[in-house]
């Protein structure tokens, strides 16, 4: 138990088999309905400040770090490194957390993986919060890949610049960028880690509509070990699962398992990480579902519009949950 943090919390590691074990952090009030909090990447790391959308009391507040990233070991591990596996994962550490239900909060591929999860075990959620819907289809990996030099043509060319100092050939296709990458990110040496960084401030750049100010001298400085690591984990993570993982067993044909619960999805209108007729396609197959499309926003979690739809959609899944349970 942490008793510095203004946030007190319990953390563990917990062994899930194939070599791999999975940092877990929880907060707030034990007797709290649950709340599983699903990162985004593949290969990205929880942020604990994505419970500042929640009310503070009113939630048991899960965080994971998913294979191969973040606290969880070995770090950058592909091998048993699968969609089944972080679905196998998350069923795990709610059995070792003794939680009998909880929702699911996700954000970007946390809402792949979130939606996943839903409709293997309908019976263990409550709800769900979902952020930057992200459904993995072809047609989804190929616009971040490649379609989106249209909107980005400077950040796509970029990028593919990167790629071919590493590879010393350029992708002429979103297949030609997932296999020239997997031998030099794979190698986690100084070549690599430029790539990773690459692909990182790629996908960075897509992401934000309003962004922050940045302090000056910020640019110049040098990344840090931290901050190399999880550009590491984000690039080898993604394309290991784009090449690989992905497309999933389709996600929408199977949302009528989890239809009956309630859900409150969020995307920002000027998404080009993850265009926004995800959402749409998801609430069509979720008659209950309630959609925020947020004018002036993009797939960051923090921007304002999409923090405020995001506080709004977890008062009223907190709502629409008690009255689920008082009804039963």
């Amino acid at each position: 138990m942490d008793t510095q943090s203004p946030v007190q919390y319990d953390e563990g590691m917990l062994e899930v088999g194939d070599g791999h074990a999975i940092y877990w952090r929880a907060q707030g009030p034990r007797d709290a309905p649950a709340m599983l909090v699903v990162h985004g990447g593949p290969g990205g790391a929880m942020n604990v400040k994505w419970a500042d959308v929640l009310e503070a009391d009113a939630w048991r507040v899960v965080f994971f770090d998913q294979r191969g990233c973040g606290k969880s070991t070995p770090f950058g591990k592909l091998e048993a490194n699968g969609i089944d596996a972080l679905v196998g994962d998350m069923e795990k550490l709610r059995v070792e957390l003794q939680i009998e239900q909880w929702a699911i909060f996700g954000g970007s591929w946390g809402t792949t993986l979130g939606l996943a999860y839903g409709v293997a075990h309908p019976e263990r959620c409550t709800g769900f919060l979902l952020r930057g819907i992200f459904l993995a289809r072809r047609e989804d990996i190929d616009w971040f890949l490649w379609d989106v030099r249209r909107v980005f043509p400077e950040a796509h060319r970029a990028f593919l610049d990167a790629i071919e100092a590493a590879c010393g050939e350029r992708p002429a296709s979103a297949q030609d960028i997932l296999r020239m990458t997997e031998a030099p990110l794979a190698r986690f040496d100084e070549a690599g880690t430029r790539l990773a960084r690459a692909w990182t401030h790629y996908e960075t750049t897509l992401s934000v509509v309003n962004k922050p100010e940045k302090e000056s001298g910020e640019e110049e400085k040098r990344p840090s070990a931290e901050a190399n690591a999880a550009a590491i984990s984000m690039a080898l993570l993604e394309r290991h699962y784009m090449a690989n993982e992905l497309p999933p067993v389709p996600l929408l044909p199977l949302v009528a398992r989890i239809a009956h619960l309630p859900c409150r999805i969020v995307h920002g209108r000027f998404d080009m990480v993850c265009p926004a007729d995800q959402a749409l396609d998801l609430a069509a197959r979720w008659p209950g579902a309630q959609l925020a499309v947020v004018s002036a926003a993009g797939h960051w979690t923090f921007e304002p519009g999409n923090l405020a739809a995001l506080r709004a959609g977890a008062a009223a899944l907190a709502v629409a949950i008690s009255q689920v349970k008082s009804a039963a």
